[in-house]
This record gives C-alpha cells, structure tokens and sequence, in this order.
C-alpha cells in the first residue's frame, strides 16, 4: 500500500472518492489523502469544502481524520488559525509527538492563543478542546522531565498551579534560581509578577531548612518589611544562622530599595527592643548592614586603597582644552570626577587651583558638585568635607558654588540620605530667598533627590512640589528631576496627575522636559500599569511630552526586553518628527535589552547608518548602555567608524559608548583598547577639533578608568537583579545634553568591582581565592609615558673638505682613545637612567611572545581579600579547598561577602585600613612608605558673584 502512495502522480483519484456514499470508501480516501497531504495539498485545497461537510456530518464516524486532514490543508495554505481548529476537532489524532513542522507550528500557535486568552482574563471563554491540547502537551514534558519548557510555559499562561507543580517535581533548589533570576523580572504583569513571587515563597518555606537569602529576596520584590524583619530577628537569635543574617543584609542593602530597607530597620529594631545594648551588637551590625553604612565603608577602603588613576591623563587633558571656555572647564571637571570616583582622592583640584579659578556661572556649579562624586559615600563626614562651601548664616556668598556643594552633599549620600541630611536639605528650598535663591534651590533640589531617591517620602515630595510651581525655569527643572527620584519606582498616581497637568501649563521647556524625564522614573519598572499614561503622552501635540512618553516606556520596561516596548520605541525612533524624540528612543533600547546585549548590535547596526545625526548618536548609546562592560566586539565594530562622523555630537556620543564597553579592559584582553585610548587623545589633541567631540573624549577618558580603574558601570548587582539606582543615573546621565551638571548622575551607575570578605565582626581578613586563568588578562592597564622635554637640536655646520682631512689625520694618532671615551659616556648615560618597575602587563605580553606557540590560558594566580575582581574573571575563581575561611554564599564570589572562620580559636590576621578617621584633619599622620596619603582641605579660589 505504501508503494503505492509512494507512486502517486496525482491525487484526483483519491478526491473522487470523498463524492461515494459508502462511508468505508469516503474513509479510505481520507487515510490516504492524509498520507499525501504534504505532497498534493495543493490539489486537495480544491476539495476543503467536501472535507469539511464530511466533518461536520456528525453520523460520519471518522470525523475526527477529517479534520486532521482539513488542518494540514490550511497549515500548509498558511491559515493558522483555521488549521488550529480542525487539529481541536482532530482530537487524539492530532500528534503531539509528531516532531514534523505541521504540528510543531499548531502546537505554537494553540499555546499563543491559549496565552492571549488568558492574558485577556477571558479564562471562561477558552476552548476546552485548546485547553486539552495545552494539558497533554504540559503532561508531555512532564514525562521527559522538560521542566524547565514547562515553566516558561506556565508562567506566560498564568497557570501557577502548573508552575508550582514543575517546581516540586524536579530539583526544586536549582528551579526556584532559574524562576527568580531569569524568569520573574521578564514577567509583564505587575500582578502575575507579584502572585509567582508569593508562589516562590510558599514553595521556599516548604522546606525543613529553608533558604532564608532566597526568601528574602522574594519579600523584597512584594514589599513586605515586616516578614523581612520577622526572619532576621529569628536568625539573629540562632548563633549557628547570625552570618546568614549577616549575608541576607548586604543582598538587600544591594537589591532593594531605600524605602524597603529603612522599614526593615524599623520593624527590626521593634521586634529587637529588648536585644543586648552592648556597643557591635548583631542587631546593632544588622541595621549598620541595612542602612548601607558597612558597604559604603568597605567599598570606600577598597577605592581608596586601589586607585590606579593615570595623573598623567588628566594633566595632559587639563593643559590641552582651553579651560576660559565654560565646555571645556566642565569636560575636565566630569574626567577628574569621574577617574576618582569614590576614592576621595582629590589631588587634581587642590594642584591645579589655577585652573580651578577659571570656572564662572555653572562651571562653579559643577565644579563644586564633582567633590560629591569623588567623596561618594563619606556619609558620616559629608558635611565637613563641604563646610568650606556651604552657606553660612543663610546668606549666600556664592550661589553657584554653594549650590553645587547642595548637590555634592546628595551625591555623598546618594541612596543613604539620613534624616539630618533631608532636613537640612529640605530647610534649604525655603531659607534662601532673593536674587540668587533660584540657583541654591537646583542644587538643592537634586541634593534632595539623590539623598532620598527611591524612599517615596510624601512629605518631601510636597517640598519639591512647592519649589516647582513656583514656575521658575531653573528650580523646577531640578524640583521636578529631584520629585521623579523620590518616587521611584512607586507609580504614585496623585504625584503623577499633579506633574502631568503642570507640564500642560508651564511655558518653561527646560521644566517640562525635566518632568517628562521625572515621570518615567516614577514609573521605574512598572511595566504594563505605565501603558495608559504612555498612551495619553503620545497623543500629545507638545513633542516634550512625546519624549516623557519614550523616558516611560524606558524606565517602566528597563532590562525587561519586552517586545511590545521595543516595537513602540522603533516606531517612534523612525516616524517622530522632532529629533529629540527619535534620539532618546533609539537609546531607550539599550534600557530595555541590557540583560541582552547580544542583540542590540543587531537591531541598532542599520540605525547606526541613518541620515539622522540624532538616530545615529542615540544607536551609539543603545550600544554602550546595553553592552557596558562587555568588550563587545560586533558593537566596537559598530562604534569605531563613527569615530570619524562629520558631525561632532556623534563623535561625542560614540566615544561615551567605547568607553562604557571597553571600561576595565585591558589590550591583552582586548588589543582595541589601545588604539581607542590613543583616539581620545588625539581628538582632545586636535587644535581644529569640535569643542563637542573634544567633550565627549575627555569625558570618556574619565569613564573608562573611573574609580580608580576599579569600578565597572553595574546596570544590574552581583546577583542578577536590576540595579534601579544605576539605571536612573544612567538615564540622567543621558539628560547631560541639555544640562551638564546632570553628567554627575553617571557615578550612581560606578560599581566597585571586588572580593570583599567580612568576618562575624565585619572585619576583612586575609585570605586569598583561587583564578584559574592568566594574570595578564586582568592586569590594570599601563600609565602612559610622561613626554620628556627635548633640548634643541644643533644645526649642522658646513666644513671645509680641508679640515674633514685634518679630522681625518687626527683620529688616525689619536688611536683607540675616541672609542674607549664614547663607551664611558655610553656607561654614564645608562648608569643615569631611570629605574621603573615594569608592569605585569608589559611582562606579560613579554613572555607570551617569547613563548608564542605554547598553549595559554592554564596559569593560575592568587587573588587576595580587598582587591579587584573583574565581572568576566568570576568564572574562573574557586574558593581554596581546606581554607581557613569558607564564604556563607556559595552562589558568587564578587560584592560583599560574609565568611565563616573554621578555626575561630587561632588569633586572625586582619587587613588594616588606611582610610583616615577624619579626612577634614589638616595633618595627617605620616602613613607607611608606599601608601596613599589622605587629601588635605582646601578652598576653592572662587571669586564672590556678588
């Protein structure tokens, strides 16, 4: 029989046999036409129509091969969804073991139907045929132990009681990781979200021993302090579980919000009312943990003792950029600012108080602020590091630089504002009136924001309502970026109503773009409940409001890589007709693809090309955003030919994004460093060079060697989960093209990249951890050579050919004499040289061409407690077997990271900080040869604008 399908030219002979009246024929004609279907369905499209009357004859008792058959005609004629109907009719003979293309394709399309409905909560109208096909299918995967499909599945259908059972079923451990790390942050339903965080929870607390880091986590993500508190209080008490206590901490100083974390410390320290008041207390030490205070301590040690800034950079930059030009002043000030984020090093501005003085208007402003960035998280010394500029008596001397200390102070305390610091703040918006109290007021205003971002503190919010519709185009631009901080994340509709109506109504356009900029990040993660809003925003006339509409589809979908997000954005990047639309959508695409970067080469690679400066600059963005600290390749080869745009501002941005990429890298790692640096330079060197292209290459000078050359840009923390803080400075970092001093918000990305090890006293030994990779790979990248001043040259004199032969005769008596001499000044000019150390770079580059040939990569070195670990070295670190120390997380070895000492009665060799107690101090005690010494105060030789 089957050779003689096999040998069928045609299958009219077969579709006559629909026509008979004997129900065996009609049903032998079916069989056989479903046999051939893949070879004549063109010819039995013809006969669809007979194939459907015989399904619909319900005496017809093959009804079901009728519709299987009429399902593979209209799978092949493209009509999916009719194909999906029939295959419902087919019941059991519809496959699902069939791996051929005509039922892989059904299958998708029932699941994606199933998921529309249910996303549609239209649950009581699914077929109950497509709900069978989606049960089997489930059953299917069961039996092949394919949980992982079964999740994904599960959680886009909604079916939690298909997610739970997946879980359960298989190494429930290892599966409730994948959902929380991969799968909950994707999910678009702000209410699915929250109800598979629950499921989470109750399956974490199932377990006899459950994992406490895990769970909090999941308390974090559904906003429940007082659980949070509950567990710690239980844990602190067990003396077994207190370092997990400790452990738990740190993760939520990292991942949550300041809003959680202070309520956290608020529930803890009444469930703990009663606890030892002894000084170091665990309780004292967890709410220390929570407050951030230890990891703001531990990363500024770790900065301050591992700064690498090459002086030599920023001196030369200094010299060249003509700083009488207020862009220029500011180009400098970003690159000192940013190279010695957070290391409190700062040595440029008190060696260079000429340059310094040369600042006027807002360059004092953004001088002034710099010191924040440099000085992050010196909270317990924020106000007398900023004494000297601050305002005293309420009366202002110089508003733009007391204005700029007012931001510092919040970059200082950025994330971490204490009450004393939001009140002197918040005191400062309504004690300063006059001539100049517009300019106190921004920089007091973004102070605020900083200090209090994320804590959703209504009465400072009123505070900065207060100062925006006051309808001053200086202070409401910074009341309404510092209400947009505040309310991070919470989608507080009172506040949204209230900004969205005063953009309708200001003329100001530098106060409406910034409230378009606060909206979005109010609504910070908030996925589909921003839609509406978005919706009503595109509708605008107003293009400013347009772009509030692309700031919130960034922020509310940021590292989602929701499709419909990135469908809007394209539109908008191709269609809108005011550049500043296009140009932020095309970024917001590195928002939304962060956790993917990989694809963002791809989907930015034709805009790049584009006739529109401003698409191309904002798809140079998308790729440095998205590909931050990757060394991506297909995104230099994007980013390198834009180099050499004609138009300045695409140079500016093009070398921002290389530096994103290329931070921490080094030219063994990636030989395009090299060349990249020495383009910065010569674009900065380039007397008849754009003074915006110039910006931009000392800007990314300061970037890719920011903290010291020890921090990376962080858009998500150590475990996987988005880092909102750095994502909303990274968005206002972007702003810096209206407004310089919001260039500063850049440092909020910085995160220290280190192994940082505590002990039970929150005390970092010494210990080292294992790298199974070359050293040279994650060596710090050489100092550029100082140039040396060379004397002039001589002119060569005529002579005579008279006295060439009297020369002549002379070297012919002298005998030996002239060659032994010029070997003594050879000997003098070596001896007289300088000695310098050579870089493990350098010697290894060295030795890997002398040993050009042999296999690399299987060295092995020792990376010691408090210094830097880079995010692509992680994988190749391994925690020493038998080590004194073994880490209470086994899951990373980067961040902060608590360790239990096996051996607790052998005294402990502990690293000695070198941080002094008080950086304000005028002397210092002389420190060890070799080490860091503390800066000195200084004042700014700033002149009175009065």
């Amino acid at each position: 029989m089957a050779t003689q399908v096999e040998a069928l030219t045609s299958a009219t002979g077969l579709i006559s046999l629909l026509d008979e009246n004997e129900r065996e024929l009609q049903f032998y004609g079916l069989s056989q036409l479903n046999a051939v279907a893949d070879r004549f369905w063109a010819e039995i499209s013809d006969a669809i129509s007979r194939i459907e009357i015989l399904y619909e004859d319900e005496s017809f008792p093959h009804r079901e091969l009728a519709a299987l058959l009429a399902s593979k005609i209209y799978f092949y004629l493209g009509e999916f969804d009719d194909a999906l109907n029939f295959a419902l009719g087919a019941g059991k003979l519809f496959d699902l073991d069939d791996t051929s293309a005509y039922v892989q394709t059904v299958v998708n399309h029932a699941i994606d139907t199933y998921i529309a409905r249910r996303s549609a909560d239209n649950s009581q109208d699914i077929d109950s045929r497509l709900e069978a096909i989606v049960e089997r299918m489930f059953e299917r995967c069961f039996e092949l132990n394919e949980f992982l499909q079964v999740i994904g599945i599960a959680i886009e259908t909604r079916r939690l009681d298909v997610l739970e059972r997946a879980l359960t079923s298989g190494d429930t451990n290892s599966l409730l990781a994948y959902v929380q790390n991969e799968c909950v942050d994707l999910i678009s339903s702000i209410t699915v979200q929250e109800q598979v965080q629950e499921l989470l929870f109750k399956v974490h607390m199932q377990f006899d021993s459950p994992n406490y880091e895990a769970v909090c986590l999941c308390l974090s993500k559904l906003n429940n302090p007082q659980k949070t508190a509950e567990i710690l209080s239980m844990l602190v008490q067990d003396q077994d579980k207190l370092l997990s206590a400790y452990q738990i901490a740190f993760d939520l100083n990292a991942n949550a919000t300041q809003e959680f974390t202070k309520a956290v410390v608020s529930e803890f320290s009444t469930n703990n009312d009663e606890a030892s008041t002894e000084e170091s207390s665990p309780v004292d030490r967890i709410k220390s943990i929570l407050s951030g205070d230890e990891t703001l301590k531990l990363h500024l040690e770790f900065l301050f003792r591992n700064n690498k800034t090459d002086m030599n950079i920023l001196n030369q930059t200094c010299k060249l950029l003509d700083s009488r030009l207020s862009l220029a002043h500011n180009a400098t000030t970003f690159a000192n600012a940013f190279m010695h984020a957070g290391t409190t090093v700062d040595n440029f501005l008190r060696d260079n108080l000429e340059w310094l003085s040369r600042a006027s208007s807002w360059s004092k402003f953004t001088a002034t602020a710099a010191l924040g960035v440099i000085h992050h998280g010196q909270i317990k010394h924020g106000f007398n590091l900023l004494q000297p500029y601050l305002p005293e008596d309420k009366t202002s001397v110089s508003p733009f630089s007391e204005g700029g200390a007012f931001f510092a102070l919040g970059l200082i305390h950025a994330c971490h504002g204490s009450e004393s610091v939001i009140s002197y703040l918040q005191d400062a918006l309504i004690s300063y009136q006059g001539q100049n109290a517009d300019i106190l007021q921004h920089g007091a205003c973004l102070g605020l924001g900083t200090a209090g971002m994320g804590s959703g503190s209504e009465d400072t919010a009123n505070s900065l309502m207060n100062v925006l519709f006051a309808d001053s185009a200086v202070s409401g631009e910074a009341a309404a970026l510092g209400l947009g901080l505040i309310m991070m994340g919470s989608n507080h509709e009172s506040t949204l109503t209230a900004m969205l109506d005063y953009a309708k109504e200001t003329k100001h356009e530098k106060i409406i773009r910034a409230l378009s900029v606060g909206m979005g990040l109010i609504m910070f993660g908030r996925k589909q409940q921003a839609d509406t809003l978005v919706a009503r925003l595109l509708d605008q006339e107003d293009p400013l409001l347009r772009l509030g509409a692309v700031h919130m589809i960034t922020m509310a979908y940021c590292g989602t890589g929701d499709n419909n997000a990135i469908r809007k954005l394209l539109h908008l990047a191709v269609s809108d007709v005011k550049d500043d639309v296009r140009r932020a959508a095309v970024t917001g695409l590195g928002f939304i693809l962060l956790r993917s970067p990989e694809q963002v080469p791809r989907m930015v690679e034709l805009l790049s090309e584009s006739f529109n400066p401003h698409v191309r600059v904002g798809a140079a963005l998308a790729l440095g955003i998205a590909c931050a600290g990757t060394g991506s390749k297909a995104a230099i080869a994007i980013l390198e030919p834009m180099l050499k745009d004609p138009v300045d501002f695409v140079v500016e941005g093009a070398s921002i994004a290389l530096a994103f990429i290329l931070i921490q890298r080094n030219e063994t790692y990636e030989p395009k460093v090299t060349e990249v640096r020495k383009r910065f330079a010569s674009i900065i060197e380039n007397k008849s060079g754009e003074g915006v292209a110039k910006f931009g290459a000392a800007v990314s000078q300061g970037i890719i060697d920011a903290g010291g050359r020890n921090v990376t840009i962080g858009l998500t923390t150590n475990d996987g989960q988005l880092n909102a803080p750095a994502c909303v400075g990274m968005l206002l970092f972007t702003q810096f093209w209206y407004w310089f001093p919001l260039a500063h918000f850049l440092a909020l990305s910085f995160q220290p990249t280190a192994l940082i090890a505590v002990n039970k006293d929150l005390k970092a030994p010494n210990l080292e951890v294992t790298c199974n990779s070359r050293k040279a790979l994650y060596a710090y990248p050489p100092n550029i050579e100082q140039p040396v001043a060379q004397a002039p040259t001589k002119v060569a004199t005529a002579v005579l050919s008279t006295t060439a032969k009297a020369r002549r005769a002379g070297k012919k008596m002298a005998g030996a004499e002239e060659p032994e001499a010029k070997k003594e000044e050879k000997s003098e000019s070596e001896d007289t040289r300088m000695d310098v150390d050579e870089s493990p770079l350098s010697a290894d580059s060295k030795s890997g061409a002398q040993k050009k040939g042999r296999k690399q990569g299987t060295d092995t070195f020792m990376v010691n407690n408090g210094t830097r670990l880079l995010p692509f070295q992680e994988r190749f670190m391994k925690w020493p077997s038998g080590a004194r120390y073994v880490p209470v997380k086994q899951s990373r070895i980067s961040g902060v990271l608590v360790v239990r000492d096996t051996t607790p009665d052998e005294p402990e060799d502990l690293i000695e900080s070198v941080l002094p107690d008080d950086p304000v101090e005028e002397e210092q005690d002389s420190a060890e040869e070799g080490a860091l010494q503390p800066p000195e105060p200084f004042e700014y030789p700033f002149d009175n604008d009065n």
